[in-house]
């Protein structure tokens, strides 16, 4: 079945509506043909809101399905002149940059305090929800005991934490699973049981073994 003309009203449509990852990808995807049809290497022909809410969208759809790879190779076949001076494209392609390195409070920071416009906004309060939750569950793996601040800051929840540890941060994640230890001022991370996954195929967006020397040096 074809899928109706692409504009704003229909993003936001597919956006609101499609749950699962990979097809949010897969619709997104086939759009692509339709609007790489609307600029060249020099202007844009067509809609810019619509090319920056699109292509914004699209490279989250990437990141949502841990695919960094062919997300860095989209922000090569985005309309060139608007990588240059859209905002929105600019956010986009800042937020694939923090990830890959690592920065994650960095990635938060422009998660959550850019002027995402709907129905970008969309995608991106999702993709919010998906990496916390995705470094939880891969500090919880990684750690055997962890500074409050650091959880604080991997997990984006640097606004219940100060320097002296607070109640709220403790409540939260010893509510998600973890052990705190009064005594040494440190958390104990559990991993949480997860159903089995079958055929999984996507590959991480970032592999495990990627933020073990941070692991080494900050839980010391």
């Amino acid at each position: 079945m074809a899928l109706p003309p692409l504009s704003l009203a229909q993003l936001q449509k597919v956006l609101a509506e499609t749950a699962a990852p990979d097809a949010l990808y897969d619709i997104l995807s086939s759009y692509e043909d339709e609007t790489c049809l609307q600029f060249t290497q020099a202007a844009v022909t067509g809609d810019r809101a619509l090319l920056s809410a699109f292509y914004a969208s699209f490279l989250f759809s990437h990141l949502l399905i841990d695919d960094i790879q062919e997300a860095r190779a989209l922000t090569h076949r985005m309309p060139p002149t608007m990588v240059e001076d859209d905002p929105v494209l600019q956010n986009s392609i800042a937020v694939l940059r923090s990830i890959w390195q690592n920065k994650y409070s960095e990635t938060y920071e422009i998660l959550r305090n850019q002027p995402w416009p709907e129905p970008v906004s969309i995608i991106v309060q999702r993709f919010d929800e998906f990496y916390a939750e995705k470094s939880f569950k891969n500090i919880s793996r990684i750690y055997e005991s962890i500074r409050p601040e650091v959880a604080a800051e991997y997990l984006g929840l640097d606004k219940i934490a100060n320097h002296t540890t607070s109640s709220e941060l403790i409540n939260t994640l010893v509510n998600k699973g973890w052990e705190w230890d009064t005594e040494k001022g440190l958390f104990r991370p559990h991993v949480p049981v997860e159903p089995l996954r079958v055929n999984a195929s996507r590959k991480p967006l970032d592999e495990i073994g990627r933020i073990i020397g941070l692991a080494s040096i900050q839980a010391s």
